[in-house]
């Protein structure tokens, strides 16, 4: 819970600082540290109390030696300050400015203001060393960058020139990702500044705030993508076949999540850069590639293939980018940088063909959407890389980035158009709902008995279908001798395939009753070839003759049990395999019960995959049809179960159950 508290007091502070700047109103004004950073700006600026150090040389290497006021670096690299970020290789590098002190230059309570440096940094002011950030030990290592204040000692400056000397080491990888500018406190960079201690700290402060608000148009950013990523979670969980909910909710979680993440992170004081959280929170945010190729070749089947492929890629792309993050990696983070710039585009223009190419609802849309996302990430990337100009458009104390115009644009789109498909979707689940109900019903209404068992017979039958419909069946007719005939059997398959093969059987039986045990199998066999599709029908028949006498013929179902022992018949070929087969009837003498199941009484299956089996459903067929069913279910129903008793009782009237 101190964790929690202490993560969501981090979150808070830049945010506490963004509300004392916008008030509720939702325009923007300044607020009291603004007002008080211009008011003691615009005092020391008019009594030329206050210093802006513009021009810097710059040269790569490390000697202490540079730190000297007096040291010659006319032969040094000229470098404006905001390219400070910019420059430089890996490893350390020093730079130098020298300013003009007025005479009249206060010579007590003085600071100097320090924009965000990326990564540690020592300061010298005329070769006294005044602060620094991050640690040199064990080996170079900082939170991440921040407006820094740092006071001067008394009479440190006395007017005359002055000297500041800059000794800054930068990892291979920089740290100056997106993931971690959205608390706005890694950016405002601006030439370091000497007055009175109390303007330049309110002047840090506006410049950390005015970093805030500035980026709070991709915070937006990151929260829309959020609220589009739950949406597509709750369609995947309507709908959990149709995994493309699934991917656009992970890519819209993998680009939302880490930023906000980050911004506690980015800024504490005690949360090294490269720490493992950090490293941890980089990582998921560069993978967010994989789930947006994922999620494309779901829409694109033609380039499917390719497209995973591209997630593999954008996978092994993102643990490039975590190793140069952890270990300041230069190569790894180029190879980043190289997919993301890059390579991703290509597959992105291909995924946008392969919509166009696909001629379904809306993705026309989805792929005009790529198209313009393609082409201003394209012309940002490029125009970054010639230096032309920013894609970043101010508005206002805002910085809105035009990249994030067409990724929220593909975004919503996209969730639009699955919406309208999810839709159509359900509208198409509900007609087949309703047909299924309107099979089950008819199904019923064909395997309910049309007259009463026989006097000296009760009949109790049970059938559960695994699904709405089911392809086992059975029937008990009957006969004008006062015999009753029995038959019960079971369509390979499931669902509604098997139930329509079903109906046909129980139409041929409708008018071909008056048969043996055998020859109505041989007749129903006859009735069903050709129109199995490849399956087959078991089935057994018997017929109950006044007297005990009971007369037996099997197709390759399950032999039925009397009183818990199962009967041994002469097994006959499954019904539609062969024209010709033949069965044998099987004649006994019985007044036990006889019980009738199929196969998915005895291939119940528990969470430890166990068959119910043979052995318990012996002990069990000497209960009713009922508690068998309801035996076999609790066990675990994986196939139709449909269980038939037959006993013969002294009543004249028999029951149907």
């Amino acid at each position: 819970m101190k964790i929690v508290s202490n993560l969501v007091r981090l979150w808070l502070s830049p945010m506490a600082i963004i509300r004392q700047v916008i008030p509720a109103s939702g325009k923007i004004a300044i607020s009291a540290c603004a007002l008080v950073a211009l008011t003691f700006a615009s005092q020391a600026r008019a009594q030329k109390q206050m210093i802006t150090i513009e021009n810097w040389r710059v040269h790569a290497g490390d000697n202490p030696q540079w730190a000297k006021p007096d040291l010659d670096d006319s032969q040094w690299s000229k470098v404006e300050f905001w390219q400070v970020n910019l420059f430089g290789v890996e490893g350390t590098t020093w730079y130098r400015a020298t300013f003009q002190v007025p005479a009249s230059f206060p010579s007590e309570d003085l600071a100097i203001g320090v924009g965000p440096i990326d990564q540690v940094y020592d300061l010298y002011v005329n070769g006294v060393r005044v602060g620094g950030y991050g640690s040199w030990v064990p080996a170079p290592h900082a939170p991440f960058p921040r407006h820094m204040v740092f006071p001067l000692a008394p009479g440190l400056l006395n007017g005359g020139l002055g000297h500041i000397a800059i000794r800054r080491w930068k990892g291979g990888a920089g740290l100056g990702w997106v993931t971690f500018s959205s608390s706005g406190y890694m950016t405002g960079d601006h030439a370091p500044e000497i007055g009175p201690d109390v303007a330049i700290d309110a002047l840090e402060r506006l410049h950390s705030a005015t970093g805030a608000i500035r980026v709070l148009p991709w915070d937006l950013t990151d929260v829309l993508f959020l609220f589009a990523g739950v949406i597509s979670f709750v369609l995947y969980s309507v709908q959990k076949r149709r995994l493309e909910y699934l991917y656009l909710g992970l890519y819209c979680a993998h680009w939302g999540v880490p930023p906000l993440i980050a911004i506690p992170l980015a800024t504490s004081n005690s949360i090294m850069a490269q720490s493992w959280g950090s490293v941890l929170v980089f990582f998921f945010a560069t993978l967010s590639d994989t789930f947006q190729f994922l999620f494309l070749g779901t829409l694109c089947v033609r380039f499917r293939k390719v497209l995973n492929l591209a997630a593999v890629l954008g996978a092994l792309a993102a643990v490039a980018a975590a190793y140069g993050l952890a270990v300041q990696s230069h190569f790894a983070a180029m190879l980043w940088m190289s997919w993301a710039s890059y390579v991703t585009w290509i597959f992105v223009l291909l995924a946008a063909w392969g919509c166009f190419r696909e001629r379904s609802r809306g993705s026309a849309a989805i792929a005009l959407c790529l198209l313009l996302a393609a082409a201003v990430w394209g012309w940002g990337t490029l125009s970054l890389q010639l230096k032309l100009f920013s894609l970043a458009v101010p508005a206002g104390p805002f910085e809105i980035d035009l990249r994030t115009v067409p990724a929220i644009l593909f975004v919503f789109v996209t969730l639009l158009v699955l919406y309208r498909r999810y839709r159509d979707q359900q509208a198409r689940q509900l007609s087949m709902d309703q047909d299924l109900a309107a099979a089950r019903r008819m199904q019923e209404h064909l395997l309910a008995p049309s007259q009463k068992a026989p006097a000296g017979f009760a009949v109790e039958a049970v059938y559960r279908p695994a699904r709405e419909v089911g392809g086992d069946f059975y029937r008990t007719v009957p006969l004008d001798d006062g015999s009753l005939l029995v038959i019960l059997g079971d369509v390979s398959g499931k669902g509604l395939d098997a139930a329509m093969l079903v109906a046909v059987i129980l139409g041929s039986l409708a008018n071909e009753t008056d048969r043996s045990p055998a020859s109505l199998l041989a007749y129903l066999n006859r009735a069903v070839m050709g129109r199995t599709a490849g399956g087959f029908i078991t089935a057994c028949c018997a017929c109950f003759y006044p007297g005990g006498r009971v007369v037996f013929a099997n197709a390759g179902q399950i032999s039925p049990y009397l009183d818990g022992r199962e009967l041994q018949l002469e097994n006959g070929l499954p019904l539609g395999i062969s024209a010709g087969a033949a069965y044998i009837e099987t004649e006994v003498n019985t007044d036990a019960v006889v019980t009738f199941v199929s196969d998915g009484v005895v291939e119940a299956r528990d969470a430890r995959s166990e068959l119910l089996g043979f052995e318990r459903l012996a002990a069990l067929t000497t209960k009713r049809a009922a508690e068998i069913a309801d035996a076999a279910q609790r066990w675990g129903q994986e196939d139709d179960i449909t269980v038939l008793t037959v006993a013969r009782v002294p009543e004249l009237e028999a029951l149907v159950l």
